[in-house]
């Protein structure tokens, strides 16, 4: 039987591939209604969240395709979207405000660290990912979280900062409105449609 692929022991004296954010921009859909820079704390939802629930964790993609797959495309085979879910969603765009030092946990930043993909790729419960999350952020390097690729779209990078990059992330735009060309264009990207209206 093989092993899951649980951070090393050594993990502390790895060099980990880097990304790095410097005054650019990464997109969000969060709740309307709610700040839109939230870093979750709860260790039963997010993916890379604290296991203990010691650190937040905020989510982002570079790309708005990016975190339109990670929000709107969490049930494989669907090809609607629910009406109720794009209501509740608004989308923001964010920047950082100084250089972000983000691990690269995809590609060949992989093997570096001793991690396969099955860490960003496998589906709940997220006791995996969150040991990875925890070991990372506890790294002496003082990492300001994780770069990975969607799980529902591998071509798209997105990122898991954690709540010590706070003061380094700011507000740019919100779309409030998603009954606009723009989202209607994400929508056609992956071939996925709103149910019609009930008579």
């Amino acid at each position: 039987m093989i092993e899951r692929p649980y951070p090393p022991t050594d993990i502390n004296t790895r060099q980990p591939r880097i990304a790095t954010i410097k005054n650019g921009t990464f997109h969000r859909f969060y709740s309307r209604g709610h700040n839109p820079i939230f870093f979750d704390g709860c260790p039963i939802r997010g993916r890379f969240n604290s296991p203990d629930g010691s650190f937040g964790v905020l989510y982002a993609a570079e790309h708005p395709s990016g975190a339109f797959a990670g929000t709107f495309l969490r049930s494989p085979g669907s090809r609607l979207v629910p009406d109720d879910l794009i209501q509740g969603k608004a989308l923001v765009v964010l920047h950082s405000t100084r250089a972000l030092q983000l691990v690269e946990l995809h590609g060949p930043g992989l093997s570096v660290l001793g991690a396969t993909a099955e860490v960003t790729a496998s589906p709940p419960p997220y006791e995996l990912p969150q040991a990875w999350s925890a070991a990372l952020h506890n790294h002496p390097d003082m990492f300001d979280g994780i770069a990975y690729r969607a799980r529902h779209n591998d071509g798209e990078i997105c990122y898991a900062f954690f709540d010590r990059s706070r003061t380094a992330i700011a507000e740019v735009e919100r779309k409030d409105n998603l009954d606009a060309d723009w989202f209607y264009n994400l929508l056609e990207y992956y071939s996925v449609g709103i149910p019609p209206p009930i008579a």
